[in-house]
C-alpha cells in the first residue's frame, strides 16, 4: 500500500508530463475537460500537478490511440478495467477496431476542409482541437493537416477552390504544426539534424512535419524554413556543423535546386536524406541526388533517418553524364531567345503563362530541371500535368499548344541529333499534338 500511496502521490508539473508523454498540453485539457482524466490537483496557485500513475496512465491511453482506438473508447476500457478490480497498467488489452462515425478523423478532416474553403478560422481551430483530442498528435497532422491541404491544393488545380484559399489553407496548417513543434519535448540524442527548402521551393508543410516526428523521437531539429540560398544554407551549416541534412522538393524545378546544394553539401562531408511529392511521382529525379531518399510514407522516416545516421558509408550518386551537362550549358545560354521568339509569335500565349502565375512549373522552368536531373522523359508528366490543370482552369489548351511547339523549334535550332536537347524537342512536339481541346 505504502508504493501505491507513492505512485499516486501529486509531484510532477505539466511540463514534465508533457516531456516524457510527448502529449500536447491542449490534448491533455480537452482530456481531462470532458473526460475527468487524469484528475490533477492543484498548487495554491493553480499549477496542476500529476502523480506517477496519471503519467502512467496517459501513457497507457495513447498507446490505446496507437491501435486504432478513439480516446473515448480507451478511457471506457480504462474504467471498465478498474470497475472490474483490475488494474488497467497490469491487465492485457487486445486492440479495439476504431469507431466509425461522425467523430472519425476523415469526417473531422472534410469539415476542417469545409471551414478552411469558407475562411472561418475559428471553426477550424475548434475541429483541430476536437481531433487532437480524439487521435494522437501526428496522425492528426499527417491526415488532417497535411491531408487536408492536399485536398484543397487538388481542387485548386482542379479548378474548384481558388489559390487564395489554397494558401490560407496552408499557412493556418503551418501555424498549427509550429505550435505543436514548440510542445515537443527537449531532444534526448546527440546528433543535430537541419531541415530545409532548397532554394525557390517554398512549402514549407513538408518539412514542418519531418521537424515535428524527429523531434517527438529525440533528436535535436532545426528547420531553415523555405527558399534557402545555397550560400546562406552553406552559413548555417558551418555555424550548427550538423550530423544530417534533410531537403524536401515538391516540383520538378526544385528538385533541380536540391541536388545541386546537395552537392554542396556533400562536399562539406554532411550526410543529407531527401524527400517530397516529386520523388513519389518521378523516381528518376532521385538518381543523380547523393543522399538517402526517406522514402514514400511518413512512418518510415525515424527508420531512415536513423539508418542515414549509422551508416559509416554516406551515400553517393553518380555524376551528371556529360552530355546533358553539356545540354544544360546550350540551354541555358539560348532559353532567352527562345523567349524572345515566344512572345513575338505568340504573345496571348506568353501573357497567358504568366497570368497564371507558374513560375516553378512554367515549360521553360521543366526543360531546364529534366535536363539538370539528367532525364528528358521528366519533362513528360510535368507537361501533361500542366495540359491538366489548363483544363481545370478553362484556360485554351491551344495557348499551351503554341508555347510547347515554340520551345520544340528554339531547341531543334541549338540541338544535335540524338543528344538530350533533341530529345527534348521530340518530346514537346508529342505532347502538343496529345493535347485535345
Amino acid at each position: 500500500m505504502r508504493g501505491e500511496r507513492e505512485d499516486q502521490r501529486p509531484s510532477y508539473s505539466l511540463q514534465v508530463v508533457v516531456r516524457e508523454t510527448g502529449i500536447h498540453p491542449d490534448t491533455l485539457r480537452v482530456w481531462e475537460r470532458r473526460y475527468g482524466l487524469p484528475r490533477p490537483q492543484r498548487t495554491p496557485g493553480g499549477h496542476r500537478l500529476y502523480s506517477r500513475r496519471d503519467i502512467e496512465m496517459i501513457r497507457w491511453l495513447l498507446a490505446r490511440q496507437a491501435e486504432g482506438m478513439r480516446i473515448a473508447q480507451a478511457i471506457a476500457l480504462w474504467r471498465s478495467l478498474e470497475a472490474a478490480g483490475q488494474d488497467p497498467l497490469r491487465a492485457t488489452v487486445s486492440p479495439a477496431p476504431p469507431e466509425v462515425g461522425p467523430a472519425s478523423l476523415q469526417a473531422l478532416r472534410t469539415a476542417w476542409v469545409e471551414a478552411v474553403l469558407n475562411f472561418n478560422e475559428e471553426e477550424a481551430d475548434r475541429i483541430w482541437s476536437e481531433a487532437l483530442s480524439l487521435y494522437p498528435v501526428e496522425q492528426v497532422c499527417m491526415d488532417l493537416a497535411i491531408g487536408g491541404v492536399a485536398e484543397i491544393g487538388e481542387r485548386w488545380y482542379r479548378g474548384t477552390a481558388t489559390v487564395q484559399q489554397e494558401h490560407f489553407a496552408s499557412a493556418l496548417a503551418a501555424r498549427r504544426l509550429s505550435a505543436v513543434i514548440a510542445a515537443s519535448p527537449p531532444p534526448s540524442r546527440p546528433e543535430r539534424i537541419v531541415v530545409a527548402c532548397p532554394p525557390e521551393e517554398t512549402h514549407t508543410l513538408p518539412g514542418l512535419l519531418i521537424t515535428l516526428i524527429l523531434r517527438r523521437r529525440g533528436w535535436l531539429v532545426m528547420d531553415l524554413g523555405a527558399n534557402v540560398p545555397l550560400l546562406q544554407m552553406e552559413e548555417a551549416l558551418e555555424t550548427i556543423q550538423p550530423h544530417l541534412i534533410i531537403m524536401t522538393a515538391q516540383t520538378l524545378y526544385t528538385a533541380a535546386t536540391l541536388a545541386d546544394a546537395a552537392e554542396r553539401v556533400r562536399l562539406h562531408g554532411i550526410r543529407l536524406a531527401f524527400g517530397g511529392r516529386i520523388f513519389q511521382r518521378q523516381l528518376d529525379a532521385r538518381r543523380y541526388i547523393p543522399g538517402r531518399y526517406l522514402g514514400d510514407r511518413w512512418e518510415e522516416i525515424p527508420q531512415q533517418v536513423a539508418a542515414t545516421l549509422a551508416d559509416p558509408h554516406p551515400a553517393s550518386a553518380s555524376p551528371l553524364p556529360s552530355e546533358y551537362r553539356e545540354a544544360v550549358r546550350r540551354y541555358r545560354l539560348h532559353q532567352p531567345m527562345i523567349e524572345i521568339e515566344l512572345a513575338r509569335e505568340a504573345p496571348e500565349a506568353l501573357r497567358i503563362l504568366q497570368e497564371l502565375d507558374l513560375d516553378l512549373v512554367s515549360p521553360a522552368r521543366i526543360l531546364e530541371a529534366a535536363l539538370r536531373l539528367g532525364s528528358a522523359e521528366l519533362a513528360r508528366e510535368e507537361i501533361r500535368w500542366l495540359g491538366e490543370f489548363f483544363r481545370g482552369q478553362r484556360m485554351p489548351l491551344d495557348a499551351l499548344q503554341t508555347t510547347l511547339r515554340a520551345y520544340a523549334a528554339g531547341l531543334r535550332r541549338i540541338a544535335d541529333p540524338g543528344d538530350p536537347l533533341e530529345r527534348l524537342a521530340r518530346l514537346l512536339e508529342e505532347e502538343a499534338e496529345d493535347l485535345k481541346p
